[in-house]
């Protein structure tokens, strides 16, 4: 592909670290790295015996063969021999506020010098992390979000160090923390947050499957990209796992203690795992349900108490079933038996394309008169099956009970599906009839 195209590109050139110096050179097809620092020297009025080498934003020198994928949105950093230095990269970007502080540092909206563009800028301070794990921790950050590339996980644009701070340059995400957010609404209409889950289930399920586990799920890692707050983004994979099947993962204790899952708390099982997740999924979408975090005290021990019995009130009757199932499926004191992603997925996309769900009972006569810490009124008798579809009845229906299945598909228990498909099995026959079924209420 020819980046020139017909004319000659423009691209800023800044002295290396002096950013109030910058120039512009124009790159033709046939400059050689030579031809651009002469250029360069002529601009600057540089003298010409220094052994002058170019960078780019990265730190990263530049050769003959990077002269033709060379962008104007970047600039380049010009040397009289020393190395780059990393202020240089850091100077580009201009305060405008802070947006927050935490235990590391903090977190700084910029604008980009040349483009304006407005990013996220956060400061890890290297000086206040005391142990090598501490710093590990941070590098192992920036690897991690370099290989996620989601719509609903921060983009990392850039990541160096100054010699005092780590700099993580992301996104901007204008709608702010969905923690913050929910404290201002009180209660979130069930559409909204149907959205929220369906968005976090994406980008973990995503995480999951790069071999990412995040460890540290809560309100205040999930942004909204934008002012409306429709698009959420999943940020701070500071304490994250890897993880692969058949193999040992990292094990740590770490993350916020309201959302930390049982089994870490009392040194079960600290390794990373998707069940983690998936319990700290479950917190989530209870504090979204009803503006209360599940597990909550006056003191971390109070909190760790809670947690270890999974006793937390549930849900109130006026919540959709659905999300009855799902808070008892995600929190569940047994990682094994707690619902994975897909399920989770699987479920709602379900509830919300077959409405008539909503007013089915759960499988218990009240699932808030039993206590929800218990594994008994966790694990439904009457398992859902998900992902029943038309075609596994074809065998045993005729076209017609077909058709009918089809108009009122709905995932239901297997003793109830007993019962739907005893009858259908008996409308292939000649002769019968098959009653329809305005509604099949479970029990």
């Amino acid at each position: 592909m020819d980046l020139f195209g017909a004319g000659m590109r423009p691209v800023s050139v800044f002295l290396n670290g002096q950013i109030s110096k910058r120039r512009v050179v124009e790159l033709h097809r046939e400059m050689t790295l030579k031809d651009l620092i002469e250029d360069c020297i002529r601009q600057f009025k540089l003298p010409p015996n220094c052994p002058y080498r170019l960078f780019d934003p990265q730190g990263g020198e530049l050769d003959n063969d990077d002269i033709e994928f060379l962008s104007s949105d970047e600039p380049l950093f010009l040397s009289k021999g020393e190395p780059f230095l990393p202020s240089s990269s850091l100077a580009l970007y201009e305060e405008i506020k802070s947006l927050g502080k935490g235990g590391f540092g903090t977190v700084k909206l910029c604008a980009h010098r040349l483009n304006r563009g407005l990013v996220a800028v956060k400061f890890v301070d290297l000086g206040q992390i005391a142990s090598v794990l501490g710093m590990e921790r941070v590098y192992k950050e920036v690897q991690i979000l370099r290989t996620l590339h989601h719509a609903n996980i921060v983009e990392l644009k850039d990541a160096f160090s100054t010699g005092s701070h780590m700099c993580f340059v992301m996104e901007y995400c204008k709608g702010g923390e969905l923690g913050r957010y929910l404290g201002e609404m009180g209660t979130l209409p069930e559409e909204q947050i149907y959205s929220i889950a369906i968005q976090i289930l994406e980008g973990i399920r995503y995480c999951h499957n790069s071999g990412v586990i995040h460890r540290d799920l809560k309100l205040e890692n999930i942004l909204f990209a934008d002012s409306l707050h429709t698009h959420i983004k999943i940020v701070d994979f500071g304490i994250s796992g890897m993880f692969r099947l058949g193999a040992s993962t990292d094990s740590s204790g770490a993350g916020s203690i309201r959302y930390i899952a049982p089994e870490v708390l009392s040194g079960d099982d600290k390794s990373s795992q998707p069940a983690l997740d998936i319990w700290s999924i479950g917190c989530i979408l209870y504090a979204l349900l009803t503006g209360n975090l599940p597990f909550d005290g006056e003191s971390r021990l109070a909190i760790t108490e809670k947690i270890k019995a999974v006793a937390y009130s549930p849900l109130p009757n006026w919540i959709s079933r659905p999300w009855h199932y799902i808070i008892r499926g995600t929190l569940r004191k047994d990682p094994y038996k707690r619902w994975p992603l897909i399920r989770i997925d699987e479920f709602l996309r379900t509830w919300r394309s077959a409405p008539s769900f909503s007013s089915m009972s759960p499988p218990s006569s009240n699932p808030s008169s039993s206590n929800s810490s218990s594994e008994e009124a966790a694990t439904p008798k009457t398992q859902l099956r998900t992902g029943l579809s038309v075609k596994r009845l074809a065998p045993i229906a005729s076209p017609k009970a077909r058709s009918m299945v089809q108009r009122k598909t709905v995932l239901l228990p297997r003793p109830i599906m007993r019962r739907v498909l005893s009858p259908l099995a008996e409308a292939g026959r000649p002769g019968t009839r098959v009653k329809r079924v305005e509604r099949i209420r479970m029990t």
